[in-house]
């Protein structure tokens, strides 16, 4: 829990009529933080006694739709502080947030195209150093063949045993 949330037992004509305790805002901040909205949310969820849900909400300050959106938003895991969207819209306008939206899709393509090349440019490496190897195999295994002499072809060259006419 966050240092804003106090724990005081809800009292009803001077004695409890509850077996929880209730977080309580210290300031006299119009919202609730998400700590302190799923901190009475699991208090309120803690209520089983006939009315105790009830003076729960009333205890806390807020109304029974509030607290029934606030258990949607819980279980559609969108639960979240009206401060939480002030302090992002007061970061980013509209524009900022839609260059920023453009910004990001574009390095997603910007890293997708470099791992590519970087695929690409590893298995031009791959290749070249085989090649490399297959030339000095092929060079290590080719028999030498002796250049003839330089002269008269061999087949100007008379044989023996045939004379000329």
């Amino acid at each position: 829990m966050t240092g804003s949330l106090l724990l005081e037992p809800v009292q009803c004509g001077g004695r409890s009529i509850m077996d929880f305790v209730m977080p309580v805002r210290v300031s006299n901040r119009k919202h609730f933080t998400t700590d302190q909205k799923h901190a009475i949310l699991d208090e309120y969820d803690k209520c089983l006694e006939w009315g105790s849900k009830a003076a729960f909400i009333r205890a806390a300050g807020i109304t029974e739709a509030t607290m029934n959106r606030w258990c949607r938003e819980r279980e559609s895991g969108e639960l979240r502080s009206r401060s939480d969207n002030l302090e992002e819209d007061q970061r980013l306008n509209a524009g900022d947030k839609q260059l920023l939206k453009r910004v990001l899709k574009e390095n997603e393509i910007l890293k997708a195209k470099l791992a590519r090349s970087e695929a690409a440019v590893d298995i031009l490496g791959k290749a070249s150093a085989l090649l490399d190897a297959m030339a000095k195999s092929a060079a290590a295994t080719d028999p030498k063949v002796e250049e003839p002499e330089p002269g008269r072809p061999e087949w100007l060259t008379p044989k023996p045993g045939k004379t000329s006419p």
